[in-house]
């Protein structure tokens, strides 16, 4: 699904707690106020899946699955408190659970950690807001994706890839962050922050390299190019890195640009030696024609380090109209991949490192939402990321209620 509440995003570039329609007040007594919200939100999809065989590896098939799945259902809390008139405290709390199978996974024992019941957390931070802007520790959504690809692809269940899927998702690179984002002066707004990692962390590899790559041996039986079977892996040895952003927003039009060092990953060989990541970029565009349609576009990079030649850029047009009981939304992107980027970007297509050709894809997808009631809606949608043998493509339609 789209975000929890889209006001999320602009709560965070405004230093601020926008209330979401649905949000049920706890209470709000002596400058303290608190809410909860959420949602249940239930689909069905059937998508083509790349198949591996015992071994891990790519067979260059694919085949057609489809699925009853929870959609990020969500319950949330969030808080403030007024300190003084120029200063406010606040914090906001989410976790999910699976509503399509929620009971049934304790039975299965281990340690449930993607089971039922609350087990799985989205965003929680706190923080200081007021006339000098907004001071936030926690973890939250990256700022490349509220000021960049969210405009673009924020949809319910396809979204456009993105360079921070290439990071191994979300679940590093929007933690263990402090940020600073200004008010907003003339026009001009900047939000700078760090992510750091101490050595106490409990980090893992985010992914293994090369699924499908091949391995040339010496005659010593080694890897002649060290960097063939590595991991990426988080640097949990006191890194912290540092991410910003700038946007200006005059008339119907937001420009936005951001940056991040990247600084928190790095890419192992098997002999040990690291490598630094990369760093990311974006610009986006964004022209809210009337209170109906927004048109917006970007462009983002992955500026591959752990090799050579492992750029990505990204280019993405996105729509949305809202057509009075509903949305229509639809977005292109074109994704120009060097040759040892694809093993992060379509890794059934990888031949190794240094082998095969640079590739370029033409992503698709186009969906619309109905709403049933001022708090429940339905929507379908149908994405198509030429990608080897198909994969990814499909189509999905759910519902959603929230409160």
């Amino acid at each position: 699904m789209k975000k929890t509440l889209l006001a999320t995003a602009i709560a965070g570039a405004l230093g601020t707690m926008a209330a979401g329609a649905q949000a049920a007040t706890v209470y709000n007594q002596d400058g303290s106020k608190l809410d909860v919200y959420g949602n249940v939100q239930l689909g069905w999809k059937s998508t083509k899946e790349a198949q591996e065989d015992a071994d891990g590896n790519f067979t260059g098939q694919s085949s057609t699955e489809d699925d009853l799945f929870d959609n990020r259902s969500t319950i949330g809390f969030r808080g403030e408190h007024i300190i003084n008139p120029n200063l406010t405290g606040y914090f906001r709390a989410e976790f999910e659970f699976n509503a399509d199978r929620q009971k049934g996974y304790y039975d299965q024992g281990g340690s449930n950690s993607n089971g039922s019941g609350l087990s799985k957390g989205d965003q929680a931070y706190l923080g200081l807001t007021g006339n000098f802007g907004d001071v936030r520790i926690g973890s939250w959504d990256n700022l490349i994706d509220d000021w960049v690809q969210d405009p673009v692809s924020n949809n319910e269940y396809f979204n456009n890839t993105d360079s921070s899927g290439d990071i191994g998702g979300s679940t590093w690179q929007e933690a263990n962050k402090v940020t600073y984002t200004s008010p907003v002066t003339a026009g001009f707004q900047f939000a700078i922050g760090t992510r750091y990692y101490g050595d106490a962390e409990d980090t893992q590899a985010f992914q293994d390299a090369y699924l499908n790559g091949t391995v040339d041996l010496n005659d010593d039986g080694e890897p002649v190019n060290g960097l063939q079977n590595g991991s990426f892996a988080v640097d949990d040895d006191g890194s912290a890195s540092l991410f910003g952003g700038l946007r200006y927003m005059v008339g119907d039009w937001t420009l936005a640009a951001v940056y991040d060092d990247l600084k928190n990953f790095k890419y192992i060989e098997t002999d040990g030696d690291e490598h630094d990541y990369g760093q990311q970029f974006g610009l986006n565009a964004t022209w809210q024609m009337n209170d109906d349609l927004r048109v917006s576009a970007k462009w983002e990079q992955l500026h591959g380090q752990w090799a050579d030649d492992a750029d990505a850029n990204r280019y993405g047009l996105g729509a949305r109209y809202s057509y009075g009981m509903g949305d229509l939304y639809g977005s292109y992107q074109y994704v120009d991949a060097d040759r040892n980027a694809v093993a992060l970007i379509d890794p059934s297509n990888f031949a190794g490192v240094d082998q095969g050709d640079d590739e370029s894809y033409n992503e698709f997808i186009l969906g619309a939402t109905y709403n049933l009631s001022s708090q429940m809606y339905v929507w379908l949608e149908g994405a198509k990321y030429d990608r080897e043998e198909d994969t990814g493509d499909g189509f999905a339609t759910g519902i959603a209620y929230s409160f």
